[in-house]
């Protein structure tokens, strides 16, 4: 049973956030909506207000304390590739560094519509490539991303292996949007349930991104690519999302294909719930989120042990990627 704290956050998203989903809802009250949220968060922030950078020609922030780093994490945002809440991700991804000592990357993507597809992913993918190739990326070396985000890493991932770019030692999909095909029965069975999105929602904010794209495109759905080859990933979605099947699919997908994956879901909790620092539930999911970066941070520097030994490996895809199981 979720926490008390949740059921009441539950009940301040429904409020604040689905009810307002209407036929003629605009992105323009949607954004505002989000930025009077965003900076009430920010009135309470004394977070790392990080250290702006370019990266890939993409305007980001590094957070973490350059010195004293365990590697870097490059994060995507989340906001139905529309919208960006700027003082609730500074939050949380310090938040993020301080528990795993990697030092994060925070993109500025472009969003839609002003920049429809394939902005955003030509964006994520351009400082990926510009990440990997300088000297700010220090090893072990993560990926994470949520809902839009978490679509934006899939796909990151897919064509970094495809351009035989090195790749991370492990990735964590929070509540990604893998199918804005809408297929999955998640999103039937949990609309009602669903305490932020309707399905005024995801008709609304994929119109936006990709109008006149073909949905089951890999860069819009990638539940729908290759996912051979991906290195080690954690899902995290909550069991009254109507995105939940996202997750189940895409881990289905990526275990099927030899890819090590795990899923955890959680009971009775929003989407993205992790982004919510006043809950449980999301210093439990943080706490795993660590967990899992350090596990897959130790068996790097382990593959860094052997091959120092005299043991080699491909740069850009190490046989540990392609390992079946959880």
């Amino acid at each position: 049973m979720p926490s008390i704290r949740a059921r009441l956050t539950n009940a301040f998203l429904h409020v604040t956030t689905k009810r307002h989903w209407r036929a003629d809802t605009r992105i323009e009250s949607v954004r505002a909506r989000a930025a009077r949220i965003d900076g009430r968060l920010g009135e309470r922030s004394g977070h790392d207000p990080g250290e702006p950078c370019v990266v890939g020609d993409v305007p980001c922030k590094w957070y973490g304390t350059a010195e004293a780093t365990h590697g870097s994490l490059l994060y995507l945002h989340g906001g139905a590739w529309c919208l960006h809440l700027p003082n609730l991700y500074r939050r949380f991804v310090t938040r993020l560094s301080s528990l795993t000592g990697l030092r994060v990357l925070l993109p500025d993507y472009r969003l839609a519509p002003e920049y429809p597809f394939p902005a955003a992913v030509d964006d994520c993918f351009a400082v990926y490539r510009g990440l990997v190739g300088s000297e700010a990326c220090r090893r072990p070396f993560h990926v994470a991303g949520d809902s839009a985000g978490g679509s934006l890493t899939a796909v990151t991932l897919m064509r970094a292996r495809d351009d035989a770019l090195p790749l991370p030692e492990a990735a964590v999909l929070l509540s990604p949007s893998t199918d804005i095909t809408m297929s999955g029965a998640s999103h039937d069975y949990n609309e009602r349930l669903d305490p932020m999105f309707s399905a005024l929602a995801t008709q609304l904010l994929p119109d936006l991104y990709c109008p006149s794209a073909e949905r089951d495109h890999p860069w819009l759905s990638p539940l729908f690519g290759d996912w051979r080859g991906l290195p080690p990933l954690l899902f995290h979605a909550g069991s009254t999302e109507m995105l939940l099947d996202d997750s189940v699919r895409a881990h289905d997908r990526a275990r099927a294909a030899g890819v090590s994956a795990r899923l955890r879901v959680w009971p009775g909790l929003p989407h993205v719930f992790q982004l919510f620092g006043w809950l449980p539930e999301a210093r439990l999911a943080l706490d795993d989120i660590a967990a899992f970066l350090r596990e897959h941070r130790a068996a790097s520097l382990c593959g860094a042990v052997t091959m120092a030994a005299g043991e080699t490996t491909s740069p850009a895809l190490p046989d540990s990627y392609a390992r079946s199981g959880a």
